[in-house]
């Protein structure tokens, strides 16, 4: 048995003792250890096992089923946020975890930062993009999250915002002398815009041998796309043959990619120096530390790194995991089992809407067009952020943002609900066309329910805006209908 399992199993038996709660130093440990040892996905199952766990809670108005953290599910929360960010595993479970703590902690940057990056790695880019704009307002003036937006904004094809993002961010890291990423997000500048060749040639020959010998796979490669766009001046070969010159760089086994503690402050939980004495009186004192992300610490790793492959690290075993955690631990692997069985199953197709209601209204409806129904729905927990998002938006008057949320909603199933102030935001952005569809099946959604009235304030609303025959017609039957 491991180091870090004897510490999980001593987790495992403080908590049968004496509760979840006194068992979260031991936890924290405990999964500290798991990363040393390059199994973070052992660490975030551990974790998300005990955020989930439940306990009946009695008061004088029933018994309900809560948590048995309490005050120091922040903690776990935190920790779990941290080990998602070296794991290789991102799935609709954890998506759902993480969106549902971002929720518990909206100020927190660990917690916060990790979402960011789930949303990345599940292909959410736009919600990816927004989590990301979010973490920047908890940690301004930070390089590597400018840099790491500016990446993200050349992926989703906004190029413009994509070159002033990145020419910032890199300006910024340079300017700090934290120069981890450089070379990736130089390399990432030159495949938007070759024009900037003259400034990265200058930031690139800036950098200290160090960094150029840690960097040195990137660098190569951002000398190769400089010599495939034709953009040498000279200075590039000068360049390649200092980094010819340096000596090669061993890699050394590290877990950065985890940072389980991102304040440089010695204490307990440090995943390099774990506490000696695994009492439990010893542990009840361990403060958490200030948070704090990216450059200001000189942790530029906050993207490339976060979601890198790591898929040769070996798990813990299932015979193992079955000992330390128990029988749950068995049951949550069939049930994750179970998601990737349905994961492949074709969805099936959304059945017709009702043909016919009072009086046959319904049935007489034109065809309208209705959002495509996706491969499967949002998972629970990134709905409910979406929605919240989506929400923020409409409220707030930014009808194009409200728009694209409540679009994302809308392909997972029609609901009523959202799909109203959806057609308020396509008569605020003037798209009539849009509109007009939306609120014929929003009509006659209404309609087979039996709410004439508002089948009718939907179409005449739309009336207001444009003329259309095909609502017109409607709208006519539908007040004959009532």
């Amino acid at each position: 048995m491991t180091t870090a399992s004897s510490k999980l199993a001593k987790a495992q038996e403080v908590a049968a003792l004496k509760g979840l709660r006194a068992a979260v130093p031991f936890y924290v440990e405990a999964t500290n250890a798991l990363a040393t040892e390059g199994r973070c996905d052992a660490a975030v199952g551990v974790l998300a096992e005990v955020l989930n766990a439940r306990e009946k809670k009695r008061s004088l108005f029933g018994s309900k089923e809560v948590n048995p953290l309490g005050p120091d599910r922040p903690t776990m929360a935190r920790q779990f946020a941290r080990m998602t960010r070296c794991g290789s595993t991102i799935n609709d479970d954890l998506l759902e975890l993480l969106s549902q703590i971002a929720l518990e902690n909206p100020d927190d940057p660990d917690v916060r930062l990790a979402n960011a990056e789930g949303l990345y790695r599940a292909g959410y880019m736009a919600d990816a993009i927004d989590e990301y704009r979010y973490c920047q307002k908890l940690i301004p003036d930070d390089g590597a999250l400018v840099a790491r937006l500016g990446e993200l904004y050349g992926v989703m094809n906004r190029n413009a915002e994509a070159v002033d993002h990145l020419r910032q961010g890199i300006a910024e890291l340079m300017q700090a002398h934290h120069f981890g990423d450089i070379a990736f997000f130089c390399h990432k500048l030159i495949e938007l815009s070759p024009q900037a060749a003259t400034d990265i040639q200058r930031w690139v020959g800036s950098l200290p041998d160090e960094a150029m010998q840690q960097q040195r796979n990137e660098l190569n490669a951002l000398i190769e796309s400089v010599y495939d766009k034709g953009l040498d001046d000279g200075h590039w070969s000068t360049l390649e043959n200092r980094l010819a010159a340096l000596p090669e760089v061993k890699p050394v086994p590290h877990v950065a990619a985890v940072d389980t503690e991102p304040d440089a402050t010695d204490h307990a939980m440090h995943v390099e120096e774990p506490a000696a004495s695994s009492s439990l009186a010893e542990h009840e004192s361990v403060e958490e530390p200030e948070p704090v992300w990216g450059s200001k610490t000189g942790n530029v790793q906050i993207g490339r790194n976060a979601w890198a492959d790591v898929a040769n690290v070996e798990p813990a075993s299932e015979d193992e995991m079955r000992m330390l955690l128990g029988p749950a631990a068995h049951h949550a692997a069939d049930a994750a089992a179970d998601t990737e069985d349905v994961k492949e199953t074709p969805a099936p197709e959304q059945a017709p809407a009702a043909a016919a209601s009072t009086n046959g209204v319904a049935a007489q409806a034109p065809a309208a067009r209705a959002p495509q129904p996706p491969a499967q729905s949002l998972p629970p927990g990134l709905a409910a952020f979406t929605r919240r998002k989506a929400d923020a938006a409409f409220n707030a008057g930014d009808f194009a943002g409200a728009a694209q949320s409540y679009e994302r909603l809308l392909k997972s199933g029609f609901e009523a609900d959202v799909a109203a102030p959806l057609l308020e935001c396509y008569l605020g952005t003037e798209r009539f066309d849009d509109a007009s569809a939306l609120a014929l099946q929003l009509a006659d959604h209404y309609a087979a329910a039996g709410e004439l009235d508002r089948a009718v304030a939907a179409l005449a609303l739309v009336l207001e805006h444009t003329d259309n025959p095909d609502i017109e017609r409607r709208h006519t039957e539908l007040l004959a209908a009532k």
